[in-house]
């Protein structure tokens, strides 16, 4: 017999497992993680013994790593979990899953749009595609970007988020993309989300390239930020951004 679960708990193992991860430098694992909810059901099992099954849910992109039972990651995140349960609770097994998205009205349009090409395109694109998340039918590749959104959001401030732009000199002329290219008080600037998935820091030469390319058109204020700061208090990361672009 299944009990229903607890979410509340769930989000606090969640966090606990997340920082265990960090605590012990393995970012790629928490990050994957961090794009995840998770909830647990207790149950009593045929030798008469409490049991836990627990699932993550998160989009494509850790869905597909997590699923894989020999996957380093799955691994990391398995023995995360275990390593901050209540001494009460045991877990009997994983489980993955893929996560229900929001909807509107004309979801069924919009999909069709983004499954044809259109829609979606010049945002959020590319090889790495299978990962995106959407908020306000905008594209985003982790959890952390959403929170930064959604920060931004709050704060009125006008900026498009993970858009593809032509950019460079003579024969340097490359197509690059921000994770947020912001306007405020007449200023532009750029907030980078680091240490996702999609942001390791084996890109770091990559990225600075990049912040180059930007800067030669006037762009010059280039703020990186860590994903988990991003994730757990993106306030203070939009607020800082704009004191530092305001200045």
């Amino acid at each position: 017999m299944l009990s229903q679960p607890d979410n509340r708990l769930g989000d606090q193992i969640l966090a606990s497992a997340v920082r265990f991860l960090i605590d012990g430098g393995e970012e790629d694992s928490a990050n994957v993680l961090l794009s995840c909810s998770l909830t647990f059901w207790w149950y009593n099992n045929d030798w008469g013994v409490d049991s836990y099954r627990f699932m993550l849910k998160g989009p494509r992109a850790a869905y597909d790593i997590l699923n894989d039972r020999s996957h380093p990651i799955r691994k990391s995140v398995e023995r995360a979990i275990e390593a901050v349960l209540p001494v009460d609770m045991v877990m009997d097994n994983l489980l993955v899953s893929g996560e229900l998205i929001s909807i509107d009205p004309d979801w069924r349009s919009e999909l069709l749009e983004i499954a044809r090409g259109r829609g979606i395109s010049n945002q959020a694109g590319g090889e790495r595609a299978a990962g995106i998340r959407t908020w306000n039918n905008f594209g985003f590749r982790s959890a952390s970007e959403i929170k930064i959104a959604e920060a931004l959001d709050r704060a009125e401030v006008f900026f498009l988020p993970n858009c593809k732009a032509r950019l460079g000199l003579r024969e340097n002329r490359q197509n690059r993309e921000a994770d947020f290219l912001i306007c405020h008080n007449g200023k532009w600037g750029i907030i980078e989300v680091d240490g996702s998935p999609f942001h390791p820091s084996t890109r770091t030469v990559q990225d600075h390239e990049r912040d180059r390319l930007f800067k030669i058109h006037g762009i010059k204020v280039i703020e990186h930020y860590d994903a988990n700061k991003c994730f757990t208090h993106p306030e203070a990361v939009v607020s800082e951004f704009l004191r530092i672009l305001d200045q």
